[in-house]
């Protein structure tokens, strides 16, 4: 008989909604059955935590939320913190001034609030897609300096982030998790920080074992949370190294894919252990 399913981890953007960041009514009807059976339902998502909150809100979640690609794990959208991670200030600082200098668009993640040196069209992109609150610092450098930011995000176009991820990955090693969340975002965060260290965090504390947990998603951050999950799902617009790990392709999120599997596997949902 197959394994009952407790924990569901949800990616949101390009998984869970659809191309326009939007919550269809099919994927919100499906949730709330989930819901229903006992499933514990769970956003995973590489947004700050105030991008993401009004999702959970939009679905009346009360379980934990993933921000921050797993840098941040809280109880509840307005819950008690359970882990908040940071990026070193004395990398922060050299990632800071090397954009600074070549003019890059750098998204400085601090208290859950975006911080940015003005606007740009990169950072138009990245607020048309996610809605993040901004801050604009006059002195950019000088605000950053001394600070730990929950993460840091350049935003490019995707040649550019495909030939920065590995010259980053190389020069910071295992001192920094530098990743792709998007084709045009490339993310530095604290090393230990991703979506699979941080959906552990929340079956642990669920009491939820790794083989009774499911985790959707689309895009090379969700990686880790597809392998660490006892059921990994992408939806069919997932990138191919997305494609290699999960255990099934689904619809779309364009198809209500998600929605669609939470129905299909709704028999094998129940409670997490009281």
């Amino acid at each position: 008989m197959p394994q009952m399913l407790r924990l569901c981890a949800l990616d949101l953007d390009d998984t869970l909604l659809n191309s326009e960041q939007e919550l269809t009514p099919a994927s919100r009807a499906a949730v709330a059955a989930a819901v229903d059976t006992g499933m514990a339902v769970v956003l995973a998502s590489g947004r700050m935590q105030a991008s993401a909150a009004p999702f959970a809100r939009e679905l009346d979640l009360t379980t934990p939320m993933i921000s921050y690609n797993g840098a941040m794990v809280s109880a509840s959208v307005s819950g008690p913190t359970w882990l908040s991670e940071s990026v070193p200030e004395g990398l922060s600082e050299v990632i800071v001034e090397e954009c600074v200098r070549r003019g890059l668009q750098l998204n400085f993640y601090w208290n859950d609030l975006l911080h940015t040196a003005h606007e740009t069209p990169w950072l138009q992109l990245y607020r048309s897609r996610t809605h993040s609150p901004v801050r604009f610092e006059e002195d950019f450098a000088a605000f950053c300096a001394g600070k730990r930011p929950t993460k840091l995000l350049i935003v490019d176009a995707p040649a550019t982030i495909d030939r920065m991820l590995p010259e980053y990955q190389e020069r910071f090693g295992e001192a920094l998790c530098v990743t792709k969340s998007n084709a045009e975002y490339l993310e530095f965060l604290p090393p230990e920080a991703n979506k699979g260290s941080a959906l552990r965090i929340v079956a642990e504390r669920l009491g939820v074992r790794q083989e009774e947990t499911l985790a959707i998603g689309d895009s090379w951050n969700d990686i880790p949370m597809l392998r660490w999950a006892g059921l990994a799902l992408a939806v069919e617009n997932c990138k191919p190294a997305v494609r290699a790990v999960a255990n099934e392709i689904i619809g779309s999120c364009d198809e209500d894919g998600v929605a669609a599997a939470l129905m299909t596997l709704r028999h094998r949902f129940g409670p997490p252990p009281s």
